[in-house]
């Protein structure tokens, strides 16, 4: 199974590929935190995700097809 992930925010440089969306094969029962892990990502790189049309946490269940957006924290000065 698979979901469609975005992410915004420096945290790209962390992911699997250099672009802002990509695949993630998953297996039944896996969270967001479980995709993090597997991926080798720091959780706490990731302040927001939003699952579907709404919020979710990091122990949102995945679903076959559906899209994962990840926020990481504001930077700048």
């Amino acid at each position: 199974m698979k979901v469609r992930v975005i992410v915004h925010g420096h945290a790209r440089e962390y992911f699997p590929d250099p672009r802002e969306e990509f695949d993630f094969e998953f297996a039944p029962g896996d969270t967001v935190a479980d995709m993090l892990a597997t991926l080798g990502i720091r959780t706490e790189l990731v302040m927001r995700v939003v699952a579907g049309d709404g919020p979710a946490s990091k122990s949102h269940a995945l679903a076959d097809g559906e899209t994962i957006i990840l926020f990481t924290p504001v930077a700048g000065g």
